[in-house]
């Protein structure tokens, strides 16, 4: 009879395409398979998503994932469909008819992983489906989130400890790119996960190198125009503080003749679709 590591390792080559584990992952894995809970904290890139998707066509009930970014909801939802695992997200922009298709491959036992954002679990109706359904395993990225000592603290992750209990998860999962010693503290005291159960890999990326100029605020956009226009044209993300930021920095961009366009979460749907794509 195959073990669960059997599976694990069979399921990681036939359908991710990889030989063998990254830093930390199986150990991941491995603490949910035996003690029900870990932490992972690798750096962005280090294969967090594996820790849950994997598990998640191996364990009989549903994973349900939780984040605060929409796109990546989008971009894993779609990479598992080509993978053949049925998976899908709930987010505001989505149709009466797309959340009924979710509810219903849910309650069959046909949906994999369920993706959601924390706001989502201030609804009364989706409380409700939970309640009807076998949470194999209760995902949270982002998770330094839940911590007032996190850069990104968000009150709605306060509440996501309580829904894990609500639902009857059989094992929680919390993931971080970024979490401190302190924030990984209030994480496992928050879903109530042994310390002895935190993955770290460190936070060093070797492949990527960082080069930072100091600039007064005022010169900031015209240094930023101009190095864009220095370097080869090609894809880059800027990032600022506040929407009305981005939509002034694309603005200027844009009437110096780059192709650029803003994106933030006030946006519709239908917008960040067009210019994600």
């Amino acid at each position: 009879m195959a073990t669960s590591g059997d599976v694990h390792e069979q399921n990681l080559k036939r359908l991710f395409g990889f030989d063998a584990f990254r830093p930390g992952q199986r150990q991941v894995i491995d603490h949910l398979d035996t003690h029900k809970g870990a932490v992972a904290i690798f750096p962005t890139g280090g294969g967090k998503s594996l820790c849950y998707e994997l598990p998640a066509v191996a364990y009989p009930g549903l994973t349900l994932v939780v984040s605060p970014l929409i796109a990546l909801m989008e971009q894993q939802v779609e990479f598992l469909t080509k993978k053949g695992v049925v998976a899908a997200c709930l987010t505001s922009g989505k149709s009466g008819t797309d959340e009924r298709w979710v509810r219903e491959k849910a309650k069959s036992g046909a949906l994999r992983l369920l993706y959601v954002a924390p706001e989502r679990f201030n609804n009364e109706r989706f409380r409700a489906l939970l309640q009807q359904l076998r949470i194999s395993l209760f995902a949270v990225d982002e998770a330094h989130c839940i911590s007032e000592w996190g850069h990104d603290f968000r009150p709605d992750y306060l509440k996501l400890a309580k829904a894990a209990k609500e639902c009857r998860a059989e094992r929680v999962l919390a993931l971080s790119a970024t979490a401190t010693p302190k924030v990984a503290d209030d994480i496992c005291a928050g879903f109530g996960i042994p310390r002895e159960q935190v993955v770290r890999t460190g936070f060093h990326r070797p492949n990527l190198a960082l080069f930072t100029t100091p600039a007064p605020s005022g010169a900031r956009d015209g240094l930023l125009l101009q190095r864009l226009k220095e370097r080869p044209r090609g894809t880059t993300i800027v990032y600022v503080t506040r929407q009305e930021g981005a939509e002034r920095l694309a603005g200027e961009l844009a009437r110096a003749g780059l192709p650029a366009r803003h994106y933030h979460a006030g946006m519709e749907s239908p917008e960040r679709t067009e210019v994600q794509g």
